[in-house]
């Protein structure tokens, strides 16, 4: 749709894309998009029963039912969303190394699901208004901690858009805190 549209309040909640939404408002925000991989094995026998995470490797296994989800790696790309499968070979040699007893071959590109993580320069999210437009709250730039920290972040924005005393104090999250 396009057009002109009288509107109370605006959220920017775009993810890896809020910087190019942001930029239409006239607004820069540092953020990048982190790009995650992830694939599955299907019908593991003896399947690992304990969700693990393979610090070294950057790297976690998950299982789900009789299947075996492993994902891994953060590859600042902006909104690029082709599959560099040298990142997807170093989750499955790092497999390897954790898991020898489970054979892991390079799945194919096709079966290789990539996301973008919207990532900030220190890590912090972007939770506020902006200094441009009293009516725009950004709630953006959460990393690799998006699902986690979204009720929060829903939480504060609620609370942002009603005026209401906020729930902790939010300076850190500053929109314009690179300006």
């Amino acid at each position: 749709m396009s057009g002109d549209y009288s509107v109370d309040a605006v959220v920017v909640a775009g993810g890896a894309w809020s910087a190019v939404i942001a930029q239409q408002l006239g607004l820069t925000l540092s953020l990048q998009g982190g790009k995650g991989y992830s694939f599955m094995l299907r019908n593991v026998p003896n399947n690992v029963r304990v969700p693990a995470i393979m610090l070294e490797a950057r790297a976690t296994a998950t299982p789900m039912g009789t299947d075996l989800r492993f994902a891994g790696t953060l590859e600042v790309s902006g909104t690029d969303m082709t599959v560099n499968m040298n990142r997807v070979r170093g989750i499955v040699q790092s497999i390897n190394k954790y898991y020898p007893d489970i054979s892991v071959d390079m799945p194919a590109v096709d079966k290789v699901w990539r996301g973008l993580r919207p990532c900030s320069p220190d890590g912090l999210p972007y939770i506020g208004r902006t200094e441009h437009y009293d009516n725009v709250v950004l709630a953006t730039g959460h990393g690799m901690m998006g699902l986690s920290l979204g009720p929060a972040t829903g939480k504060l924005v609620s609370e942002l858009l009603d005026d209401s005393v906020r729930s902790m104090d939010i300076a850190a999250f500053k929109p314009e805190r690179f300006a």
